[in-house]
């Protein structure tokens, strides 16, 4: 399975890890999986690591199509944050174009070159929703 992912409750993220080839059809059902994972919740943020893959088979129009199917996160409360860690220049750049496309929905979405930057994001964002 080239996308995994964990529930960390304490740190209140999801690690996703991708591996391999990653196409369309596995980012697909990796929402299905993680929309039905009984301790998913909304107030959770997203870190998505691309650096264990070895490549996307992803094109624009994939990419689109991720974001709209994708828009069932966006109607959360809380929304979603979601940070990419994408060191690869073909995963930055897909990544990108999605962070592009998902500029205006609620949730938030940011790609990062290194790990340490995106889980700083996503513990600042955690920490300013608590404090609201």
């Amino acid at each position: 399975m080239p996308i995994r992912f964990d529930i960390d409750m304490d740190k209140r993220w999801i690690q996703t890890t991708a591996s391999g080839r990653v196409r369309y059809a596995d980012l697909i059902d990796y929402y299905h999986r993680l929309r039905s994972h009984p301790d998913f919740a909304d107030d959770l943020s997203i870190i998505f690591d691309t650096t264990p893959s070895e490549g996307f088979d992803l094109d624009f129009d994939d990419v689109s199509r991720l974001s709209t199917v994708n828009e069932q996160f966006t109607q959360l409360d809380p929304p979603l944050n979601v940070a990419i860690v994408a060191p690869g220049d073909l995963a930055f750049g897909l990544s990108r174009m999605y962070e592009t496309l998902k500029n205006a929905s609620p949730s938030s979405v940011k790609v990062f070159r290194d790990r340490a930057a995106a889980e700083a994001w996503v513990s600042t964002r955690a920490r300013d929703a608590a404090s609201h």
